[in-house]
């Protein structure tokens, strides 16, 4: 299974979201990032995916 890392940073109202550190889209909602990241590196549900926030909150979510 390969890895990636995947950051979301909320600017101007919205998630945009990275890949390996590239930018792939913005998204409006924060349950969209874990949805885009998944479609986007072609990921089955029950794979494991960490998503790291950029930003003044600082946490992990694990979906």
């Amino acid at each position: 299974m390969a890895t990636h890392e995947v950051q979301a940073v909320r600017e101007r109202g919205a998630w945009q979201v990275f890949i390996d550190g590239f930018l792939v889209t913005e998204v409006s909602r924060w349950p969209s990032v874990g949805f885009t990241a998944r479609e986007f590196l072609a990921m089955d549900r029950t794979d494991d995916l960490r998503i790291r926030v950029v930003g003044r909150n600082q946490y992990l979510d694990e979906q």
